[in-house]
């Protein structure tokens, strides 16, 4: 029996949302092992990584903060080929995937928490993010 994809992909998912080293799951004769290897993490550079300053956000406090929820190469399409998903002046609805982060070669769909107006785009296309780095920034409707 062939391995289904989406077993590996629900147990990376809990091993980055647990934080998990290791997990092994048995289903009848099929068995997952996954290790998380430890590799020493490169220091970041400014050129991949351009965190918001945290002013920007204290100086429109209207603004809803989109915050990346994981650390992960960020993408605003759902490839090179296709459009963004939004652009900024762009009305978005809660739920509605605002973008991409690769982590561990799984794509996660970034849903906007709020219904708004895209103001900011801070995040660039194709760039390393870190967990709750701020990608986007909303302006609640009135």
């Amino acid at each position: 029996m062939q391995l289904p994809i989406e077993l590996v992909e629900r147990c990376v998912e809990l091993m980055e949302r647990h934080q998990l080293q290791e997990l092994s799951v048995e289903l009848g004769d099929l068995s997952v092992h996954l290790e998380r290897a430890i590799t020493p993490v490169p220091a970041p550079t400014t050129a991949l990584v351009t965190p918001a300053p945290p002013s920007e956000a204290i100086e429109q406090p209207s603004f809803i903060p989109i915050e990346s929820p994981m650390t992960g190469m960020f993408y605003r399409g759902p490839s090179p080929n296709e459009p963004p998903y939004v652009e900024e002046g762009d009305l978005v609805y809660e739920g509605q995937t605002i973008g991409l982060i690769e982590a561990m070669k799984v794509f996660n769909e970034i849903p906007s928490p709020a219904t708004g107006v895209v103001r900011r785009i801070l995040a660039q296309n194709a760039s390393l993010v870190q967990q709750g780095e701020i990608l986007m920034l909303l302006e609640p409707p009135e």
